[in-house]
């Protein structure tokens, strides 16, 4: 059976063998939160919401992060995980912007004078499911209530296939600087079977409209582990993206099949899909090809070019990590507009309404839209950013939790640093008295190393809540 053979100073791909990745290939968190969103509780609701944005508001000086989640889709792609609405016929946005502009209304005036955002982002969905028109009414109602910090970081998920050249125009008109191209493959037959058919010619015109609009960043998102993918076709597809759309960054998504939670990836279940150690080949192809094109592996299934502002804060140590995935903008409190989307705000997580109705109705009504959260304790707050640590930097020195964190390392996560000793036998980790230091392999099993202090686990056993960690 053949073996991955990508490898560099900071990662080694070529040094896992079947038997290791079996030991380490189980359900596992991303921790883009801690403690992350299966734990949050229904007991958390819009009162609670309020104080916590009353403590945000007591800092205005600080910046925000603000995530508005567009849920709507013209088509279902059968590998999707998202929380999204399928609406093939125009309307119901228009019902959906007017509840997003009373929740901003409402959360704006809640938080007082702090409103310069050092990070905007949409997602979905489909944000370009919206007319450029609708897109611009959106920005509007932000724009209106929070101010831009210089050099924010605005940003937007987009579709190729229902994005236009006057969307890309208005959104870089508006102050969009990034974007991120959903691809998953370029092989037709991957294509034809997860319904995402979407021509290379077709991204291409828009990575290159992007860039001639001034774009400062462009990504493009790949997923392993679909049907017909093998190591060599993926390969072939990802170096087809290096040399055609030379993107400043990429994700590399592992496939989650989920059919419980998502009924509709059953329709995958007929077809042949990679599992395993033969779906962990199909993305040690996708890092081979990206390492020996210059790209430097950010973390779990991240790679961006050297000089991209990502490569430069996982050097320097000053990467970070939150709903939005690795950033190098960290605000103290996240917003979350929108239909299902989550917050960090005042010392809590807050999740708004997954239904539709539900979402609108609430704020028809005048109130916060709120499904439920969680109030962080200080021992979250201290687990968290040990794992924030762990899975930005590769490291966790001893110096820096007693200095930053206010604990001694090696009396509280005693039996966390215990349970490393397998993963360390295995190469993956050493530790030492001085702290943490993962591994060039043990980069990839990023998540299992971080795994061990979290608190949360060991309730989590039997339930299919979290996708595979590699």
């Amino acid at each position: 059976m053949s073996r991955p053979g990508a490898t560099d100073p900071g990662v080694d791909f070529a040094g896992i063998t079947p038997e290791l990745l079996a030991r380490y290939d189980r359900p596992g968190p991303r921790y883009t939160s801690y403690p992350t969103a299966p734990h949050f509780t229904a007991s958390f609701g819009a009162a609670e919401y309020r104080s916590a944005l009353e403590r945000a508001a007591a800092h205005p000086d600080e910046p925000l992060s603000l995530y508005v989640h567009v849920p709507f889709c013209e088509a279902r792609c059968t590998y999707c995980g998202c929380n999204v609405v399928i609406a093939p016929h125009r309307g119901p946005e228009e019902r959906y912007l007017e509840a997003v502009e009373r929740e901003l209304e409402i959360v704006a005036g809640l938080l007082g004078a702090r409103r310069t955002l050092a990070q905007l982002h949409w997602g979905g969905g489909t944000p370009t499911y919206l007319t450029p028109a609708q897109c611009e009414r959106l920005f509007g109602a932000i724009t209106r209530r929070f101010r831009l910090a210089p050099g924010a970081e605005v940003a937007i998920e987009i579709d190729p296939c229902v994005t236009t050249d006057e969307h890309l125009a208005t959104l870089r008109r508006l102050g969009f600087n990034r974007v991120s191209l959903g691809a998953q493959d370029f092989n037709p037959q991957v294509q034809e079977a997860v319904h995402r058919v979407q021509p290379l010619e077709l991204t291409r015109h828009q990575v290159e409209l992007a860039r001639d609009l001034g774009f400062s960043s462009v990504n493009i998102d790949l997923i392993y582990g679909l049907p017909f993918q093998t190591a060599a076709s993926f390969k072939a597809a990802v170096e087809t993206v290096i040399a055609e759309l030379a993107p400043d960054r990429v994700a590399v998504f592992s496939y989650a099949h989920v059919p419980w939670l998502k009924p509709h990836q059953k329709a995958l279940e007929r077809l042949p899909m990679p599992r395993g150690w033969e779906k962990f080949l199909v993305f040690a192809a996708a890092a081979e090809a990206f390492l020996a094109a210059g790209y430097r592996f950010i973390g779990m299934d991240h790679f961006a070019r050297p000089g991209d502002e990502l490569a430069r804060a996982l050097d320097g140590g000053t990467l970070h990590r939150n709903f939005m995935g690795y950033t190098v903008l960290p605000a103290t409190d996240q917003i979350g507009v929108g239909m299902t989307a989550i917050g960090d705000v005042g010392g809590a997580y807050v999740q708004n309404e997954k239904n539709l109705a539900r979402y609108q109705r609430t704020l028809a009504e005048g109130r916060l839209p709120v499904e439920r959260g969680l109030v962080r304790s200080a021992e979250d707050d201290v687990r968290g950013a040990v794992i924030r640590r762990l899975i930005c930097t590769f490291g966790l020195d001893f110096a820096w939790v007693r200095e930053r964190l206010g604990v001694e390392p090696r009396e509280m996560f005693a039996r966390e640093l215990a349970a490393l000793a397998a993963p360390a036998a295995d190469d993956l980790v050493t530790v030492d008295e001085s702290g943490v230091r993962v591994r060039p392999r043990g980069r990839v099993f990023i998540r299992n190393l971080c795994m061990p202090f979290d608190a949360y686990l060991a309730g989590d056993a039997g339930k299919t809540v979290y996708s595979r960690t590699v």
